[in-house]
């Protein structure tokens, strides 16, 4: 999965979701990034980007 330059950014900043991301499924990381990148208005990502770092943190998923 390609990880947009915003998320990875936001990822190196915060370690605990970084890591986090990395152990998880392709699948559910593609959740994220489809989520982040099907946004049209670069405030929608922004937001998407700042609300999906302490999710990933927690290990949280988007679906299901």
């Amino acid at each position: 999965v390609a990880v947009p330059a915003d998320l990875a950014k936001a990822l190196k900043q915060t370690a605990a979701a970084a890591a986090t991301f990395r152990s998880l499924s392709p699948s559910h990381r593609n959740e994220y990034v489809e989520w982040i990148t099907e946004a049209k208005r670069e405030e929608t990502r922004a937001a998407r980007v700042a609300k999906a770092v302490p999710m990933i943190a927690a290990g949280a998923r988007l679906k299901g």
